[in-house]
């Protein structure tokens, strides 16, 4: 193999792309390797952000095998990027049409494109394909509730969060976003009983500070602010009781703890 190929891959596997691209840019185009090098440079061109010369390269290469799914792939990346739907579209229905209809990971992809695209009709139709084919598939169940949030849909969002309070591999970062779910759609005991649940993966401080957005988004959501009276202060958890005791009942004011304290 070509040294300027060999040198390139070492540059290339340390994400150092752009000096890994210009020892591709050296092998020219009657070297055996060549094709395999052009791959090489789409997907540092990809990486480095340079979409549109990465598209002159993957159309150049589709002109020789129109029906290559990795190629209709980062070709229809680099509209997306390029601002360029019409032309984004029209490649993702020529990659739908050749991606196998049991390929789960295949139609989550082409569901996402869609949703990038803002065709959220046909993003949950190929996300609710792939779930089909694999009711666990925890990215699927992820991507459905982002296109729930995107169609403001709150029941399809919970849903999709007790789904994957059922399934999740990573019960860390993975229940921090279930918690960002359930608090996007004001399931505000949902989102302590997360909390709770979480206290083994965060400290106190990490912990201290989910509270504090929950007790900040009930205070949004209720239109009000909780004032104490004196230096005395409540915990987070007190407060946040008081606000949803106050949705619950009305009660506006009173003592807890031996401090006083009016909502308003």
């Amino acid at each position: 193999m070509n040294s300027k190929i060999k040198k390139g891959r070492v540059k290339f596997n340390d994400e150092n792309y752009e000096e890994a691209l210009k020892y591709f840019n050296e092998v020219s185009e009657d070297d055996e390797d060549y094709m395999y090098v052009l791959i090489f440079k789409i997907t540092c061109l990809m990486e480095l952000e340079r979409y549109d010369k990465a598209l002159f390269l993957i159309e150049s290469l589709l002109r020789e095998d129109p029906e290559d799914e990795l190629l209709l792939y980062e070709k229809i990346r680099c509209h997306i990027a390029l601002n360029e739907k019409d032309e984004a579209f029209a490649a993702l229905k020529i990659f739908e049409n050749v991606i196998s209809g049991d390929d789960k990971r295949m139609l989550l992809c082409v569901s996402k494109f869609y949703r990038l695209l803002g065709d959220y009709d046909n993003s949950l139709k190929f996300c609710c394909d792939a779930l089909k084919i694999d009711g666990d598939f925890e990215e699927a169940v992820r991507e459905k509730s982002l296109i729930g949030i995107a169609l403001n849909d709150y029941e399809m969002i919970n849903s999709c969060a007790d789904r994957l309070c059922e399934i999740i591999s990573n019960r860390g970062m993975g229940m921090a976003f279930v918690f960002l779910l359930k608090l996007y759609v004001s399931r505000f005991d949902d989102c302590l009983l997360i909390i709770d649940y979480m206290g083994d993966e965060f400290n106190d401080d990490t912990l201290e500070r989910f509270k504090s957005i929950v007790f900040k988004e009930l205070c949004e959501t209720l239109d009000v602010n909780l004032h104490v009276v004196g230096e005395a202060e409540i915990s987070v958890d007190e407060a946040i009781r008081l606000l949803m005791d106050y949705d619950e009942t009305g009660v506006d004011s009173g003592r807890i703890n031996g401090v006083a304290f009016k909502i308003m």
